[in-house]
């Protein structure tokens, strides 16, 4: 019988990675297959050579640096319809020489959160979402704050006391209009928030003042959908992969993905489970953080199914001791095996 086995062809793939962040893609020109498309350089390996081998060389041949250090990131068999390549990502941090397209190729440096919207190869795609959780807040457990949840008086200082106990990653929700009480004591909490490293976004139905000193804003999917689209810093609430592409070209820096389990506000609502969550996740091209009905027993599995994080809500804010529940899920997250660079 004829060996019907698809022959894997390895590829050293360099993510070369500036002191600003930005990374370097390379444009595949004229004559070779998938003309048009962006890329992190690299090339085959050859036979008996080690692809760190053929990181170096390929690097030197495509765009003229010399690579002094690199770091595996990740290993992943990718099948295109005239092949199936084995790729090996190197983060090349270390370099010798300016790139330049030594193939005539045109290169450039880009945002991570900027390289969804270009036209790339899909299996880049979850390396620029890998490299983007660096941006995150840590530890990447985020409060979802609803000042309609609890008392107006217990509000900020429920807050305080999660942000006390380590939390630096916070969603503030309202549904409606901002009691006057709360929307005076804000701007000062704020600033105190940003001194102690805590990321807020604002998720309001009310636009956020200017002067507020907020990370960014935290959008609902429908805003997508109407090219509602802000300047600066966002996350998108997602329910699909379909809005996680979209949120993704559109320069969101993270998605929220829900629900993952039932959970009690919403009894009857379709979830994803671990299946739908890994699934989605393993074709994003940006940061997911999992919500929906977790409780710290299900960080070890979320985890693994890829999640960069998680977002919690009732069980943190309208738990009996606030500081002492997110404590909980911290040490949870903290002692499962981190998906870490």
């Amino acid at each position: 019988m004829p060996n019907t086995a698809v022959k894997v062809v390895p590829v050293a793939t360099g993510i070369l990675r500036r002191s600003d962040g930005r990374l370097l893609l390379s444009l595949r020109p004229e004559g070779k297959p998938w003309p048009g498309f962006w890329e992190f350089p690299g090339g085959k390996i050859e036979a008996n050579e080690s692809p760190e081998t053929a990181l170096g060389r390929e690097l030197w041949e495509e765009i003229g640096i010399r690579v002094r250090q690199a770091r595996l990131l990740r290993q992943v068999d990718h099948a295109y319809p005239e092949r199936v390549v084995g790729l090996h990502f190197f983060l090349v941090e270390d370099w010798e020489g300016e790139p330049w397209g030594r193939e005539g190729q045109e290169l450039r440096w880009c945002q991570p959160w900027e390289i969804p919207s270009l036209r790339c190869l899909e299996p880049n795609l979850p390396l620029v979402a890998l490299l983007q959780r660096e941006n995150l807040p840590s530890p990447p457990l985020w409060l979802i704050a609803d000042p309609g949840r609890v008392s107006p008086d217990r509000f900020l200082p429920i807050l305080d006391q999660v942000i006390a106990a380590g939390l630096r990653a916070l969603v503030l929700r309202s549904k409606t209009p901002l009691l006057p009480i709360l929307r005076e004591a804000l701007p000062a909490w704020l600033a105190k928030a940003q001194e102690q490293g805590v990321a807020v976004f604002w998720n309001g139905l009310e636009d956020a003042p200017h002067s507020w000193p907020l990370a960014g804003l935290h959008l609902p999917e429908g805003s997508l959908v109407a090219g509602k689209i802000p300047a600066g810093p966002f996350g998108v609430s997602c329910h699909s992969s379909e809005c996680l592409r979209r949120a993704a070209q559109q320069q969101a820096r993270y998605a929220f993905l829900s629900p993952v389990f039932p959970t009690s506000t919403h009894p009857g609502a379709s979830t994803l489970g671990l299946g739908g969550l890994t699934q989605a996740i393993a074709n994003a091209a940006l940061p997911v953080i999992a919500l929906g009905g977790i409780g710290p027993q299900h960080l070890v599995e979320l985890q693994t199914a890829g999640a960069a994080g998680v977002a919690v809500l009732s069980g943190i804010l309208e738990a009996p001791d606030p500081a002492s529940a997110f404590f909980e899920y911290l040490h949870a997250w903290s002692s499962s095996c981190p998906n870490s660079l």
